[in-house]
């Protein structure tokens, strides 16, 4: 269910801390996604980027504060967190691959486990998804067979298995090549065209210029900034940005 205002994910005055930190890893963040947006966090490294991404479906658990998903409080601990992970699907940095299963049977697992699909339903969504990222001759291959970018692209599309209400990337290049991040990066352009609401923690700048709807600069735990790509990388407001972005441009 989607609110009134097309609101798909709420953040409250979100607060992470780690035992052992002197500094709170997240705090007070406070942010609306709307559906279809596209959303991309940036920052400098410890800025909170994947810990604020993480606490979207409780990976991390918040310190404080609350995330409304459709509607519905997932911070409370009476809500069934695993039933509202099925409609957020996740990419990380490092694939995390099942390495004894073969690429349809990773495909497949979880959408025949979690949403009772037949082995023949399933195998057609995932059939259908390799196609469209050109990896359809891969369906038998296992993970070892397969390069850093075709990984990530299986990875992607084991999430859209699950038919998800939102997709969140965490750095999704970062681990790759760098003549293997374009082949990913177009799948995720494709995904951004036909409106799927995603929030991706990135470095990678020029591709938050092109694809993000609204851009959020985070450091120190906090929401320093956030606005089009054209406010945030041709007009920033705060020293805080102007001297990431000397940095990183």
């Amino acid at each position: 269910m989607i609110t009134d205002n097309g609101v798909l994910i709420k953040v409250e005055g979100l607060e992470k801390e780690f035992s052992g930190m002197e500094k709170r890893a997240l705090n007070g963040v406070s942010t609306e996604i709307r559906q279809g947006e596209v959303v991309f966090v940036i920052g400098p490294s410890g800025s909170g980027k994947s810990t604020f991404l993480r606490c979207l479906n409780l990976l991390e658990v918040p310190t404080g504060g609350n995330i409304y998903f459709e509607g519905i409080d997932i911070t409370d601990k009476g809500n069934d967190i695993n039933s509202y992970r099925q409609k957020m699907g996740m990419v990380f940095q490092q694939f995390n691959l099942f390495p004894h299963l073969s690429i349809m049977r990773n495909l497949t697992i979880a959408p025949m486990k979690l949403q009772g699909k037949s082995k023949e339903e399933a195998e057609a969504t995932a059939m259908e998804l390799l196609k469209r990222v050109g990896l359809e001759d891969r369906a038998d291959s296992y993970p070892n067979q397969l390069s850093g970018g075709q990984k990530q692209r299986i990875a992607i599309v084991r999430a859209l298995c699950m038919k998800p209400d939102v997709m969140l990337f965490d750095e999704p290049t970062s681990a790759l090549d760098p003549e293997m991040v374009g082949e990913v990066l177009n799948v995720m352009r494709e995904l951004a065209e036909e409106n799927m609401t995603m929030v991706v923690v990135t470095h990678e700048m020029a591709f938050a210029k092109e694809v993000a709807s609204r851009v959020i600069f985070m450091d120190s735990g906090t929401i320093v900034e956030e606005g089009t790509p054209d406010e945030l990388f041709n007009n920033p407001k705060s020293e805080r940005l102007k001297s990431f972005l000397s940095k990183v441009l």
